[in-house]
């Protein structure tokens, strides 16, 4: 293998000594076995590569069997997708092999000295001596080899990891490798609720479910030290600003309740002895605690005013220090530090100065290394990465899905990775109790897709593909509303249909952004540090939101027009899912930190009253005589509507069903129609050796 070499197809570019596919110039992800397979059909031309053959050279003194490289020609074929000519580039021969079926250019720096010394050989010594030229040809590409082999980087000829697929009947959300890396234990999601369960790790079939589907949410899940036991932390109605740890046997039984007041999934000393799992308060600062692995003598060792701190910890192997990964946040951007504290408290110490890259869902290798997420530069898509804690940084994964958890054995040598892939949808429907249509999905190009919201003439609003979008109903016409790139997210529409209040997040900071319809006149509203959850009023003279500074949140109002300064309306407050505000304008309501409807005064925030909803609401809207509000509740993956009066009197559900895995719903200026986001998300589990 010539590590200089480029092979070039179509719009594609293999460069071998950078690991990396381009097309366009820009990264196409792959992970490191659907690379080889690509490289060796390349390097082959349009010949045919025998199976047997591609399999030995991807996968070089193993045993593996055909399906996995059915599964890279799958992928690569979904990859790049197809050629001018509506055909797919790698052609399928029966009962033979694969091949590239177009053209392949190979260029390179090996490639043109090899011409060069060709061409000067044939000057001197003419054509007669051809054997003279092979030998010197021959010699002077062996020399350039033998020098790149010390001038180009070692990385490339470390192993590439070997990941194995595996498959999981469930609804899957994410999983967690057992300690002898014999098990895995999962959360599956389907129209009853969450559920929890396990498996044997090259089992087939479902598994045993440990925990029946509940309405709320796992998460949190981990094996004792001896994978024995496994712990999650659930989070259901009668706990909805904090999770509940317990413990279940990993053979199946009664779950044992442990620990109130929950904020991430537990960790074991070396001895089992004792767990660490951190705790937030309402603002978002945390503390770090051990406690027994029943829960009992919990002890304070950290405590953080930042925001959401401990991101992510472990126990070191002398049982003596813990460490952990912070976050640190300022107005521009946030910066990931590694850092070891004493089990006793004290002091922490920085192990690894503060950097740009997110270091998510971290795992230790020793104190020196860890694995952990970090989004591709290029598609945002989040890959495993080997981090030293001096500085160094070596992918091992470049796959076509995020990445969403990794876990590890015990010894370290064997890593399960949960990936997500999305497919997001908008549909249109006919509002509950009106006229019943069929709904019909907007006809989008395939992407990540948010917050839909109707204009005043009945188009859609929405945010995806990095724009704030305009569109007729149907789809079909669309046009973004602001140059270039922008980071946005929920917007809203005037009620006269004039103008767009959305929110941009520049940096590190989130603030309301206003543009008219038609995209003119931009300009920020808002200069908090996060500025979010808004809402317009119908009178066109205010924008109710929730704001975060320091931990801080509360509610304020700001004016639509030139002048005036925002007026704060309620302190130490959020509204978990949105605000809406009565047709009048006078009152606003929003879903309180406790799950409850608060109803208050747009003009100075007094509360009018407080009601209680079967489950937490999202999506609030008023009826037009501003006497009652409807609201979505998600039970599990079932969505439901309910209306309730705001004069008092108990919510009632509104009868029409809605399809499962519903978000976001909102409702038209004359609410005879709505507007909803369908998400389908597949979860997929890997299992990756040979990365050490």
């Amino acid at each position: 293998m010539r590590e200089g070499e480029i092979y070039e197809f179509g719009t594609f570019r293999i460069s071998i000594a950078e690991g990396v596919l381009r097309r366009d110039n820009r990264i196409v992800p792959l992970t490191p076995k659907c690379f080889d397979t690509l490289l060796v059909l390349a390097q082959h031309g349009g010949s045919v590569v025998e199976k047997e053959k591609l399999m030995r050279a991807v996968w070089p003194n193993s045993f593996v069997e055909e399906g996995n490289l059915s599964q890279n020609i799958f992928t690569l074929r979904k990859t790049l997708g197809e050629t001018a000519e509506g055909e797919q580039y790698i052609q399928t021969i029966p009962k033979r092999g694969y091949r590239l079926a177009v053209p392949v250019a190979e260029t390179g720096p090996a490639v043109r000295t090899e011409r060069a010394a060709a061409a000067q050989l044939q000057a001197v010594y003419g054509a007669p001596r051809r054997i003279s030229y092979v030998i010197a040809a021959s010699a002077l590409v062996a020399a350039v080899l033998v020098a790149a082999h010390w001038v180009w980087p070692r990385d490339r000829f470390i192993p590439s990891p070997q990941i194995t697929l595996l498959t999981v009947p469930n609804n899957m959300i994410g999983a967690t490798i057992s300690p002898d890396g014999t098990r895995i234990a999962y959360i599956s999601h389907d129209a009853e609720g969450q559920s929890l369960w396990v498996r044997e790790t090259g089992g087939v079939g479902a598994g045993t479910r440990l925990v029946p589907p509940a309405p709320g949410h796992f998460w949190g899940v981990g094996y004792s030290l001896k994978g024995d036991y496994v712990y999650y932390v659930f989070e259901d109605g009668a706990h909805s600003a904090e999770g509940v740890l317990s413990r279940i046997s990993a053979e199946g039984g009664e779950s044992r309740k442990l620990v109130t007041g929950i904020s991430g999934a537990p960790a074991f000393s070396p001895d089992g002895g004792r767990m660490v799992f951190k705790r937030y308060d309402p603002n978002g600062h945390g503390y770090l605690l051990t406690a027994t692995p029943l829960g009992a003598d919990i002890k304070t060792i950290a405590q953080s005013d930042a925001t959401y701190p401990f991101y992510s910890y472990q126990w070191a192997a002398d049982g003596k220090k813990i460490y952990y990964v912070e976050r640190t946040n300022d107005s521009n951007a946030s910066a990931w530090s590694i850092w070891e504290i004493p089990i006793g408290g004290g002091a922490a110490r920085l192990l690894m100065a503060p950097q740009p890259k997110p270091l998510r869902s971290a795992n230790w290798l020793n104190r020196t290394e860890i694995l952990a997420l970090i989004p591709d530069e290029d598609s945002g898509m989040r890959q495993i990465w080997r981090v030293s804690l001096g500085g160094a940084l070596r992918r091992l994964t470049n796959g076509i899905n995020d990445y969403s958890s990794i876990s590890l054995t015990s010894d370290a040598r064997r890593l399960l990775a949960s990936s997500i892939e999305t497919h997001d949808s908008i549909w249109t429907a006919s509002a509950p109790g009106k006229t019943r249509t069929e709904p019909v999905r907007m006809a989008l190009p395939a992407g990540t897709y948010n917050d839909p919201v109707w204009t005043a003439d009945g188009a859609v609003a929405f945010v995806g593909q990095s724009n704030l979008w305009l569109s007729t109903v149907d789809g079909r016409e669309r046009k973004p509303l602001i140059p270039g790139k922008v980071a946005a997210s929920e917007p809203a529409v005037s009620a006269d249909g004039r103008f767009v209040v959305f929110v941009s997040q520049r940096g590190n900071s989130r603030n309301l952004w206003r543009i008219d319809i038609d995209g003119a006149n931009l300009r920020q509203v808002t200069s908090g540090q996060y500025d979010w959850h808004l809402a317009l009023s119908p009178d066109g003279k205010w924008v109710a939101y929730e704001s975060r500074d320091a931990g801080q949140r509360a509610l304020w109002k700001a004016p639509l027009g030139e002048a005036g300064s925002p007026v704060k309306l309620v302190d130490k407050e959020g509204a978990e899912a949105g605000i809406a505000i009565a047709p009048d304008s006078k009152l606003f309501a929003y879903r309180t930190d406790l799950g409850e409807i608060g109803i208050r005064s747009l003009d100075d925030g007094t509360l009018v009253r407080t009601m209680t909803a079967p489950s937490d609401p999202s999506d609030l809207h008023w009826s037009p005589d501003s006497k009652t509000i409807a609201y979505v509740c998600h039970m599990g993956r079932s969505v439901q509507l309910w209306n309730q009066p705001i004069a008092g009197g108990s919510a009632a559900p509104i009868l029409e069903p809605l399809p499962n895995d519903v978000l976001h719903i909102a409702w038209s200026r004359d609410a005879s129609r709505i507007v909803y986001l369908h998400r389908e998300i597949k979860v997929d589990l890997a299992l990756i050796t040979s990365f050490r």
